[in-house]
């Protein structure tokens, strides 16, 4: 006897219900950077069954009091969810929930039964409740008053207990930060090392979706996702311990002053299981436009774009090289060491935000006595094509190392901002860019040796040239060259600050500055 229409979907209902993981919603959005189809394969319009997943998840926005979705799917295989039932949390302008039954992603839940459920696994797991905040505060409204007044006295209890354990870390902090303020008769010298350790506990709410890169030399960066966000995740293997330290003392000094041009932080810590297990990670903010030399080598620049790049990265490298001291929070000033088009990420504005950290140096060590400063940080270290003279020939100055480090610095940001402007289309007389060209491609090839950028940069101190079919009858013309090549001057006392290279390229962006000189 033929089967019909209706046993044959009965038939495959049993069947994707022995199936293992689950069925969940989805909704696909290219726009957010996941690849949500590949964890799982589609079995009618609207459903995905999750085949090594037992994840669900979901993100929705609001708009004038009506949800609306952006994506549901499921999770890989290596995502862990305690709940099964969706009940949605809002964060960063977003609500999104992760659960662990058939079609749950597609039923969102307000009920007060289900937060406090909620509330009670986050706690349980020990897991961080800075997702539960936004459920955390619908519990509280539902409550009668009785339960107000009790919730109040828990929460002044609770906050008094913080304050006090934040005054304690606060002075201990400022201790290390601004302990050459201090008598050095009433200080005890403790390393810094000792008193600022990196993070060891495990990042929980991480999954890795897609591996960017992989190097036997360097931290491998994978693509993930961080309760729902996209991120950038950083894993250093056991035998790097010594370079995630590094590298994490550094961003420990920034990432409390969250300065626009500085990358973001999220989480530090070790890899819970799977791929991650046994790594040190850091996790990222994701900018999906990537480094500054992958920007400039899909796409052009207008000048007000261009001008944003410029302003904006000297900006974040005059953060970098400044010293800071307030009652809130310091910061010392830093030499960043290893700047190039690939350490700089670029933002969905175009702006510019410095990354990698690695090879960077504190110019004002928390110590009560200066030290001899160690030879290995005046060692040649960085990207060979964007080191400064003084380090390709050793001349670097040893007296004031601190302010040579910046000094070198500058150079190097001289030749991103020849980078940058070179794919201004509004300085070519034909709006047509030429081909994006690193420092010195043309010169000297795409893999210069020592003995050749030696010769080329310091003993005959050459620099990149103006770019052909510039209009160099532009009022800015002038100014703009003079800024470029006072950041790369072979005399390294002679060039601009930070601040000062930041100034220039921000009186440069008056739209005035693209009219010929003859038009005034």
């Amino acid at each position: 006897m033929p089967h019909t229409g209706l046993d044959l979907m009965i038939h495959l209902s049993l069947f994707l219900t022995f199936l293992p993981g689950i069925t969940c919603a989805i909704l696909d959005n290219a726009s957010i950077g996941l690849p949500i189809t590949q964890f799982g394969k589609i079995t009618e319009p609207g459903k995905i069954h999750c085949s090594e997943s037992n994840c669900c998840m979901g993100m929705w926005t609001t708009n004038n009091g009506s949800i609306q979705l952006v994506v549901l799917g499921c999770f890989p295989s290596h995502a862990v969810c305690r709940s099964d039932v969706c009940v949605p949390v809002y964060r960063k302008g977003k609500y999104h929930c992760l659960c662990s039954s058939d079609m749950c992603n597609a039923n969102i839940s307000f009920s007060r039964q289900h937060i406090a459920s909620e509330l009670e696994r986050c706690a349980h797991w020990n897991a961080s409740c800075d997702q539960m905040n936004a459920a955390r505060e619908q519990l509280w409204n539902a409550s009668s008053v009785k339960n107000h007044v009790a919730v109040y006295v828990a929460v002044i209890t609770i906050s008094f207990f913080l304050i006090i354990v934040k005054f304690i870390i606060v002075r201990k902090e400022k201790r290390c930060l601004l302990v050459r303020h201090e008598s050095l008769q009433e200080i005890h010298e403790v390393p810094i090392e000792e008193m600022c350790r990196p993070p060891t506990q495990l990042v929980e709410g991480l999954i890795p979706l897609q591996e960017l890169r992989e190097d036997s030399l360097s931290a491998n960066l994978w693509l993930g996702a961080l309760y729902g966000n996209g991120v950038i995740i950083k894993c250093f293997p056991p035998p790097m311990k010594m370079l995630y330290r590094q590298e994490w003392k550094i961003l420990n000094l920034l990432t409390p002053l969250q300065h626009e041009n500085i990358v973001c932080l999220l989480a530090a810590g070790s890899g819970t299981e799977g791929i991650l297990e046994h790594h040190q990670l850091l996790v990222f903010q994701h900018y999906p436009e990537g480094s500054l030399r992958n920007y400039l080598t899909g796409r052009t620049a207008d000048w007000d774009t261009a001008c944003r790049m410029a302003i904006s990265l000297a900006r974040g490298l005059a953060f970098l090289h400044s010293d800071i001291l307030n009652e809130d929070i310091s910061k010392p000033a830093i030499a960043h060491r290893d700047l190039s088009s690939d350490n700089i990420l670029v933002t969905a504005d175009s702006s510019c935000v410095i990354t990698d950290f690695g090879l960077s140096v504190v110019l004002e060590e928390c110590q009560t006595k200066k030290k001899p400063q160690d030879p290995a940080v005046l060692t040649m270290i960085g990207t060979l094509r964007y080191m400064s003279p003084e380090m390709l020939d050793g001349s670097l100055n040893l007296m004031s190392w601190e302010q040579a480090l910046t000094q070198a610095d500058v150079y190097s940001l001289g030749l991103l901002l020849w980078e940058i402007f070179s794919r201004c289309s509004d300085l070519y007389a034909d709006n047509q860019c030429p081909e994006f060209r690193v420092a010195f491609l043309d010169e000297l090839g795409p893999n210069p040796t020592l003995d050749e950028l030696r010769s080329f940069v310091a003993e005959n101190k050459q620099r990149p040239q103006v770019p052909r079919n510039w209009r160099n009858n532009l009022q800015f013309f002038k100014a703009l060259w003079e800024t470029v090549e006072d950041c790369w001057d072979p005399d390294s006392e002679a060039r601009l600050s930070a601040h000062c290279a930041e100034q220039r390229l921000s009186n440069l962006r008056a739209p005035v500055s693209l009219l010929p000189e003859d038009s005034t």
